[in-house]
């Protein structure tokens, strides 16, 4: 695993379990998946069945559209060499 996050260039940093207040910029990010997923929910009328499904497009999307300023690069960018444009629809 640490060589995986050392060719990614992702640092990896520990916390005690069940602390959440070490977890604070995780603990945001689960918050604002949970309320997109509700309020997507919500306005399509869907059933709870799809509730997971609901936080996987969200939590998608989300990788999808939201930039990192340093590097300029959302998410997915930073993990793909290459930008995934087969997902993109016309």
């Amino acid at each position: 695993m640490d060589e995986f996050c050392f060719r990614k260039g992702i640092k990896r940093e520990f916390s005690n379990a069940r602390t959440s207040q070490q977890n604070g910029v995780v603990e945001r990010r689960n918050r604002t998946l949970i309320e997109a997923a509700r309020t997507m929910s919500a306005d399509a009328k869907l059933p709870v069945t799809f509730w997971a499904e609901a936080v996987n497009i969200v939590c998608y999307v989300q990788n999808s559209v939201l930039v990192i300023k340093p590097q300029n690069k959302n998410p997915m960018n930073s993990l793909m060499k290459d930008p995934l444009l087969y997902v993109l629809k016309t």
